[in-house]
């Protein structure tokens, strides 16, 4: 079965901070990503981004120089 390179963004239960996690996850027939019913449980889960997503602010949150940030070498500035 193929998989897919997610983030999923999400609430816990226990608390109101905004969450990132990456996660490879198996692709249905359909094509879409399957998450897993256990991984679901105590979560709000808010959004599935493609890929590995780095996220520089949460709501509130002042957006930290990418410079200070972990994958600033990552960044094509071009």
């Amino acid at each position: 079965m193929n998989t897919l390179q997610v983030t999923v963004l999400y609430f816990t239960d226990s608390d109101l901070r905004l969450r990132d996690e990456s996660l490879e996850l198996e692709v249905g027939n359909g094509g879409r990503a399957i998450i897993p019913r256990g991984y679901k449980d105590g979560k709000q889960i808010v959004a599935v981004l493609a890929g590995e997503c780095h996220l520089l602010n949460r709501i509130g949150d002042r957006v930290l120089p990418i410079s200070s940030a972990s994958i600033a070498h990552q960044v094509d500035f071009e």
